[in-house]
């Protein structure tokens, strides 16, 4: 090394002229001497070279010679001080400490050289006069400090030289520095004048769109290149890259990796290039992709497997990030501040503190303790999983940490931030209290992020009004700042509030971001604002955020929960299926009743392999509790059994219900039983289940069971019991169980609970005790369901009377009762008063669904049906006539739904459905019916016979019940 540096080596290598033929101050013709490194540069001091040898003062060129050494060895102190010491400067002295500045920086010193250069020399003769390398290095400085001013001065000096002046370096150079300052504009305008640009002025092009988020625009440059035959290098590919990494178009990606490879950059070739391929490819979430460039490079520096595992941690694959820095630290045994910083961001979504302790002590042991950085994200890390810990054992340890970076630096404003944020999730007002006033002390309460950290303190531990002084006393609050004071707000329920500071926020021309948006959108919802959720939502249309996930997710929120979930649905296009909040769409279409969306949307869950909650699954079930969705409600369990949803006792409650809600009762009853853990709710369910189905002896059995588990009683649970008690007959019991869930249950009886009392007295025919009973115990007397009670049950026991009583009583509390109104008519008829009758309203049709093929048929009353339906309606009512059939005209009470109809009771609309399954289904698979309104008793009786020769259940749901028809027996025991 010494040997390459003495005078005589470097005299007998080359002449000096070589030096001064080209403008750019490499050393070009020193080969060994470019590979000056700062490690075995150690050895090149001042002393080494300015020791006489033949000549006592070293000539210039042995000056330039040096402070180029020094440059490329990025020694800049020592190569100022070389340079103050000479004792002559030429330009290209001047011109080596310049583009030094320009390429280790500080860039304000390569300015700060050129002033000083120009004002150099007594006149006008020996004053130095730039030249165009010159001019480039300072405009590429202007570029690097964004001195727009600056660089519009120097290419003031470059026009008045002439257009002889500007070569393509400078101009390349202007391009560079215009797109630097974000006037791409008048980029654009110096590239368009030059001649012929190459490759430099077509890279700086190119460069300046995507710099400054003109992503498309530098894509189509690129386009124009490939077109116009240009010749690409790496820089162009990783421009290009990065474009699409910025647009996450990973098709078009894949095509620019394609190119790469054909041009020779692929495989390994270009490690740089191949690193910006990884970002690529981790930004577009196709982590195959970007394991397969890492796997191929030949060669990994540090930047590689920092991209890795920052792609893992960016697509939420913490415990591959984890794998793969063990595998680091075990093949490199070192790692950088970038690398603790994405690991501890994945130790702290994961929870895993023992794994942050160790990462702790390896910071401690390598003295990355004095990165600030590192320091804030160990205090996250240690504050995230606390909050998943015990407080007692842990609730300390970001203090303990804080204590040990405060003998360093404890005037850092992020630190205080992050205690503050460690302060919030304790809720510690105290000590919130205490890092408030050392952050006055160190004079940095006025950071802005400090100022967020501190309202936001506030806000969480309930202080909303400190939260609010402290947001006063800021000068020109930023958007951080009126994020953190709206966010806090809503937090503390302040909705109005809240909604008023973003409108001063918008008057004072502050931009909202994320996390303003987001809470003014949950303040909308809280408020049902509708309206000015509406007016929000075009406000976001306006701005760069209506793709935003959490924003579209808090709309597709606002707009469920505010019953206009359409809307929310149109939404869903904004962002990919994966990134859509699932469960608010499903909830907000069970809300509206739109089941046949909630089916939809299984399917689009189905193909993104979307995330779904245990109440959503129990949602999906309850959207197929109809014996006409029986197999969709079976393809859903299919695809929740394979999915491991199934395990959570929500999600089988939801199919106890759809099993219960279908029919299928065995298969509820079957369901509960191979539950591991069965809830309360999950209890309720299939007591409901039993009852609704016509075995209230086996709901009581479970009731008794379900005490003594000590499960919870509630409401629900109450009314089936009561239920049970009334179609057993069991009215003491019945009455007793309502005079005691208060004080047993705590649940106060409602009017639901009245009318099963009511039902039990009724079907008893304890017509007095059922009088005494409204009147002493009934609260509310005109409420529609006590009566719609007393008149169902008159029609199971067949009583008149009773019947006319509670339908005058419903047409007292309203008139317009049409049901009402036909039935009082027909028992109007059989007391004679056919006057009266005549002036009773009628019903509109009606209508029978059954799901055949996945596919719905309806029957409507009003309605015919084909020719098939009609054959085979025929030939069912000839079968029962030759088998003795006789058709019950007994039915008054019950008929009173239907149309009116001549022959064997043949012509409802669930007889027609039931003889299109009888044609379409296959043989001895139960034909489900769901009817609109209460099957007559008419279609009840003839229901019952057919069972006795069709060789198949036949299942009819009404308004009322379920009706199982198997051997000439009904599952209502004939009461409905």
């Amino acid at each position: 090394m010494h040997s390459l540096l003495t005078c005589s080596s470097i005299i007998s290598s080359s002449p000096p002229f070589l030096l001064l033929q080209s403008h750019t101050p490499k050393l070009t013709h020193f080969p060994q001497l470019n590979h000056i490194t700062p490690q075995n540069s150690q050895h090149l001091k001042l002393t080494h070279f300015l020791k006489p040898h033949a000549n006592p003062k070293p000539p210039l060129f042995y000056f330039n010679l040096h402070l180029q050494l020094y440059i490329n060895a990025g020694f800049m102190q020592e190569a100022r001080d070389l340079f103050d010491s000479m004792p002559e400067r030429t330009l290209i002295s001047w011109t080596i400490l310049m583009s030094g500045y320009a390429k280790h920086g500080p860039s304000t010193e390569a300015l700060a050289l050129f002033k000083e250069m120009l004002s150099t020399g007594d006149n006008h003769k020996t004053r130095l006069r730039p030249d165009s390398y010159v001019y480039a290095v300072v405009l590429r400085s202007c570029g690097e400090m964004r001195e727009l001013g600056f660089g519009k001065g120097v290419h003031g000096q470059v026009l008045k030289k002439g257009e002889a002046f500007l070569d393509g370096f400078l101009e390349n150079s202007l391009v560079n520095m215009y797109s630097s300052c974000g006037q791409l504009e008048d980029a654009v305008l110096i590239f368009d004048g030059i001649e012929k640009p190459g490759l430099v002025a077509w890279s700086s092009m190119l460069s300046a769109y995507v710099k400054n988020g003109f992503e498309k625009e530098g894509l189509s440059v690129f386009l124009d290149m490939v077109s116009k035959g240009i010749k690409l290098d790496a820089f162009v590919f990783s421009m290009v890259i990065k474009a699409c990494s910025n647009l996450e178009e990973l098709n078009l990606g894949i095509q620019v990796h394609g190119l790469m490879v054909k041009k020779g950059f692929g495989k390994g070739s270009c490690l740089f290039l191949d690193n910006s391929l990884m970002d690529f490819y981790a930004k577009c979430k196709d982590l195959k992709g970007l394991r397969k460039v890492f796997d191929q490079l030949h060669e990994k520096d540090l930047v590689s497997w920092n991209t890795l595992i920052m792609g893992y941690v960016h697509n939420f694959y913490y415990f591959e990030a984890l794998r793969n820095f063990r595998v680091l630290m075990h093949d490199i045994c070192y790692c950088d501040d970038f690398t603790i910083t994405s690991i501890l961001k994945a130790i702290s979504s994961l929870h895993d503190m023992g794994y942050g302790r160790q990462v702790h002590g390896y910071i401690v042991r390598t003295g990355l303790a004095s990165n600030s950085y590192v320091m804030c994200s160990l205090l996250d890390m240690y504050i995230e999983c606390i909050e998943h810990e015990s407080w007692e054992q842990w609730e300390k340890v970001p203090l303990k940490v804080y204590a040990g970076l405060e003998r360093g630096e404890a005037n850092e404003c992020i630190i205080i931030a992050s205690m503050l944020k460690w302060c919030s999730l304790l809720s510690n007002l105290d000590a919130g209290k205490v890092f408030h006033s050392l952050a006055n002390k160190l004079a940095v309460d006025s950071d802005p992020y400090v100022i967020s950290a501190l309202i936001d303190m506030y806000s969480k531990c309930g202080v909303p009004e400190a939260a609010l002084r402290v947001f006063e006393r800021v000068e020109n609050p930023g958007t951080v700042t009126w994020s953190a004071l709206i966010s806090g707000l809503s937090w503390n329920g302040w909705f109005v509030e809240a909604l008023t500071c973003f409108n001063k926020m918008q008057l004072n021309g502050i931009e909202a971001n994320e996390f303003t948006l987001t809470s003014v959108i949950l303040a909308c919802v809280a408020l049902g604002d509708l309206r000015k959720g509406r007016e929000l939502h075009c406000k976001i249309l306006k701005t760069c955020y209506e793709s935003n996930v959490s924003i579209v997710n808090m709309l597709i929120n606002l707009y469920s929960e505010l019953s206009d979930h359409q809307q929310a649905l149109k939404l869903c296009s904004l962002v990919s299926d994966a990134e859509i909040s699932w469960n608010l769409l499903i909830q907000a279409s069970l809300k509206a009743n739109d089941y046949e969306m909630i089916h939809k949307l299984l399917g689009r869950i189905q193909s993104c392999f979307g995330y779904l909650e245990p109440i959503s699954v129990c949602d999906i079930f309850r959207s197929c509790s109809s014996p006409v969705l029986l197999n969709m409600g079976m393809q859903a369990q299919a695809y929740m059994t394979k999915r491991g949803l199934l395990s959570h006792p929500t999600s089988g409650n939801g199919l106890i219900q759809m099993y219960s809600g279908c029919g299928q009762i065995a298969e509820a009853d079957l369901v509960f039983e191979s539950m591991p853990e069965k809830s309360s709710p999950c209890w309720t369910s299939i007591i409901s289940a039993k009852v609704e189905h016509g075995h209230p002896s086996e709901a009581l059995t479970l009731f008794n069971k379900m005490r003594r588990r000590n499960k919870l009683v509630d409401s629900s649970t109450l009314k089936s019991i009561l239920k049970a008690c009334s179609q057993m007959g069991r009215v003491d019991e019945a009455r007793s169980l309502l005079m005691s869930m208060e004080v047993v249950y705590g649940v106060k009886p409602s009017e639901e609970h009245y009318s099963c009392v009511i039902e039990a007295f009724t079907r008893a025919g304890m017509l007095e005790e059922l009088e005494n009973f409204i009147n002493e115990v009934v609260v509310d007397k005109n409420d529609t369901k006590i009566w719609n009670t007393v008149l169902s049950s008159a029609r199971v026991i067949g009583n008149m009377d009773m019947a006319k009583f509670a339908l005058e009583k419903l047409l007292e509390i309203d008139p317009n009762d049409c049901f009402a109104n036909l039935m009082l008519g027909k028992v109007l008829v059989m007391f004679g008063k056919w006057k009266d009758a005549s002036k009773m309203k009628t019903l509109g049709p009606n209508s029978s669904c059954i799901e055949v093929q996945n596919k719905i048929f309806e029957f409507v009353s009003d309605q015919k049906p084909s020719e098939e339906v009609l054959h085979k309606l025929g030939e069912i009512e000839r079968e029962m006539e030759e088998l003795g059939y006789v058709e019950d005209r007994n039915h008054l009470l019950h008929d009173a739904e239907e149309e009116e109809y001549d022959g064997a009771g043949l012509g409802h609309t669930e007889m027609k459905a039931i003889a299109f399954g009888l044609l379409s289904l296959p043989h001895r698979t139960p034909v489900r019916v769901i009817k609109s309104v209460r099957m007559c008793g008419t279609c009840h009786h003839a229901c019952k016979f057919m069972s006795t020769f069709v060789d198949r259940e036949l299942v009819v749901k009404d308004n009322c019940t379920f009706h199982h028809f198997r051997d000439g027996k009904c599952s209502c025991q004939d009461s409905w």
